[in-house]
């Protein structure tokens, strides 16, 4: 996605942008302060937050764990729950929003790269114990082969350590991440087949089918990525960060990769729904579609040329389950993870080389 589509589609969606808690109601003084900050064409940044009534003193730093005193303060005393503020790209900057005596921590989600795609950040969301996960940490991506100079420049800046690739062999070959030449950071892979896993999506007719079919598929990634997640969650417990992990699309591999950190650091099921949602919002089924059309290119990562051919005849009802990414997929997914295995936490811990330790040093390195 390139910055002028970025920000279409920011504006476009600033209403999605965010776990479906953030503005459930307005803002009580017993109620968790939540907000949402979104680069907005020629207006900087909008900051938007549940507290519409009350007084809100707005701070921001470029960096993200700063403390309210080390922040410079760009706004006092606003109300209406809404704010444009002046803000370049980069340095990139981090929000604190203190209203009732109460602080929530806010940064756009979706970087404002110039190429690459869906590379978000999974930081502010509200876990069980009140907690956020730390921005600047984990970043979530799909394919970076398009990511410009500047791009990789600006990532470079914000510090970015580690990038696990989760693709096979063959979509890193055919779309190298620019990293790898860079020598920094890191680009960790592991080699594996993508086999039948995506292959009977093929035969689904119904959107009910579909989601059926790539839920399963979903379950089937804990054990062709095996040695991916256990890395993955190895370095995130050594404190290897900031960390990103990619797939091609970044939804449905790394869909699951962040299911799983979410989870392991203790946010709602409704969260990490939302989180996995927001892919259709940054790259929307109609972004395939045209990829499609104009490429013959696969609509979802490791297809033949068969399996790609089969499904551009398949109903529209089953390519936007396949190119989208709707909740319902990754709620069934995780069920059957409930009952397969006791829970994504227990699913860490039995295959993924965590332990309770483990768990405890990442939350308390990854939430503030």
């Amino acid at each position: 996605m390139d910055r002028r589509s970025f920000l279409a589609a920011t504006a476009a969606n600033t209403a999605l942008a965010f776990a479906p808690s953030a503005f459930a109601a307005q803002g009580s003084r017993g109620e968790a302060l939540e907000g949402q900050a979104n680069r907005i064409p020629g207006k900087g940044v909008e900051l938007s937050w549940n507290a519409r009534s009350a007084r809100t003193t707005i701070y921001v730093s470029s960096d993200p764990d700063a403390s309210r005193r080390a922040m410079r303060q760009v706004k006092a005393g606003v109300t209406g729950g809404r704010v444009a503020v002046s803000a370049e790209i980069a340095p990139r900057p981090y929000y604190l929003l203190a209203a009732n005596g109460r602080e929530t921590r806010v940064a756009e989600r979706l970087l404002p790269l110039e190429g690459g795609r869906n590379f978000r950040d999974l930081g502010g969301y509200r876990v069980a114990d009140g907690r956020q996960v730390r921005w600047g940490r984990i970043y979530r991506s799909g394919v970076m082969s398009g990511l410009t100079a500047g791009d990789m420049d600006y990532l470079s800046k914000l510090g970015v350590k580690v990038i696990c690739d989760l693709r096979s062999p063959q979509e890193r070959q055919g779309e190298p991440n620019p990293f790898i030449k860079a020598k920094h950071p890191e680009v960790v892979a592991f080699d594996y087949d993508m086999g039948s896993s995506l292959g009977q999506l093929a035969q689904a007719t119904t959107r009910e089918q579909a989601i059926d079919v790539f839920a399963a598929a979903y379950v089937q990634f804990l054990d062709m990525l095996t040695p991916h997640y256990t890395d993955l969650f190895a370095r995130l417990a050594e404190g290897q960060a900031p960390l990103a992990l990619n797939c091609s699309a970044g939804k449905d591999r790394t869909g699951m990769g962040s299911a799983l950190i979410l989870s392991v650091l203790g946010a709602p099921r409704e969260t990490i729904l939302a989180d996995y949602a927001l892919t259709q919002v940054y790259t929307p089924p109609s972004f395939y579609r045209k990829q499609m059309a104009e490429a013959g290119k696969a609509p979802s990562a490791g297809m033949t040329a068969q399996q790609t051919q089969a499904f551009a005849r398949m109903p529209s009802e089953v390519l936007d389950v396949i190119m989208g990414s709707d909740p319902e997929v990754m709620r069934k997914a995780l069920v059957e993870i409930d009952r397969k295995f006791g829970g994504p936490i227990a699913l860490a811990k039995s295959r993924f080389g965590l332990s309770d330790a483990r768990i405890a040093s990442m939350r308390r390195a990854y939430l503030i």
